[in-house]
């Protein structure tokens, strides 16, 4: 069926370090022991697709859902197209929110501005290559 999940992967998002999995094509159960990553895998689904965090009613930043002592991790998903043979991959990059807003400090951007913004990483950028 177009739109269906044939596969999932997910890197130091929550509770694994890796995981490659294929549902089947119709109801697929996760069923295991508590702490075992069943939901887990539903926030890898929902976040995967875009779905915002404070629907989950876990974490309300995305990077909340990297694995602890990691800076970052990725959820990949790949949906069947139109047909069989068509596949669409979707990745969505996690990354911590601490390492952003060290970042975003770093180079004093105001994400509130978008002007000022867009002319320091610019004038960043030149400078580092030392265009001005």
């Amino acid at each position: 069926m177009p739109g269906s999940i044939l596969e999932i992967e997910l890197c130091n998002f929550m509770t694994f370090d890796y995981l490659k999995c294929k549902p089947g094509p119709r109801l697929n159960l996760v069923i295991g022991p508590n702490g075992s990553g069943k939901s887990s895998l539903v926030c890898a689904i929902a976040l995967g697709l875009c779905g915002e965090p404070k629907l989950l009613g876990r974490g309300t930043r995305i990077g909340l859902y990297v694995k602890r002592e990691e800076e970052e991790g990725h959820v990949k998903i790949t949906l069947r197209g139109d047909n069989k043979e068509n596949h669409i991959t979707i990745m969505r990059n996690i990354v911590a929110k601490k390492d952003v807003a060290d970042t975003i400090q770093r180079f004093n951007i105001q994400v509130n501005n978008l002007t000022q913004s867009s002319y320091m990483v610019s004038k960043r950028l030149a400078q580092t290559l030392n265009v001005l």
